[in-house]
């Protein structure tokens, strides 16, 4: 990603810290070389006034990324709907979907710590990218993506659960 890239809307998503505004651009001495960075500002802010210092050329490598079209959101929701884990796409919405599914889809119900954490950040990143892709709040987002996982089974309990928490915030 460039930075000519983002230089039109200056925002970045990430799974974790949710949508982000590029501050600035500013140039670091690292090991000896100076490299371009982007500070970001998270856009919901906290009492901590978290800030993001990310080196351009690391800044997928971190997890950040453009958010997707309402387009794409719609692509993704419908391949939700399909429940067709086989798709292989390697963009970030695109790979927290995939988990979501082989979660659903896995008949072993063999829950562990991990894959727990796994599908909660999975849930939380998806919902709060459709919900910045479609301008809708996360409540709404969350319901949207229950309504598409039904259309394949019966939702499991602790995907509804992440579901719920994530439309909380």
């Amino acid at each position: 990603m460039t930075s000519k890239k983002i230089a039109g809307d200056g925002l970045l998503f990430h799974p974790a810290h949710g949508l982000c505004r590029v501050d600035r651009m500013t140039e670091q001495e690292q090991s000896g070389e100076k490299v371009l960075c982007y500070s970001l500002v998270p856009k919901t802010t906290n009492r901590m006034k978290v800030r993001f210092l990310v080196e351009v050329k690391h800044a997928e490598s971190s997890g950040f990324h453009k958010v997707i079209s309402a387009k794409e959101a719609g692509k993704l929701l419908n391949y939700l709907k399909a429940g067709d884990g086989s798709a292989v796409q390697t963009e970030p919405a695109w790979v927290l979907a995939q988990n979501i599914l082989s979660f659903s889809a896995d008949k072993l119900k063999t829950r562990d710590q991990r894959k727990r954490q796994l599908l909660e950040h999975s849930i939380k990143g998806l919902v709060g990218e459709l919900a910045c892709a479609f301008r809708l709040s996360l409540m709404e987002t969350a319901s949207r993506i229950e309504k598409s996982l039904t259309k394949i089974s019966k939702v499991d309990s602790l995907v509804l659960a992440a579901l719920g928490r994530a439309a909380e915030g």
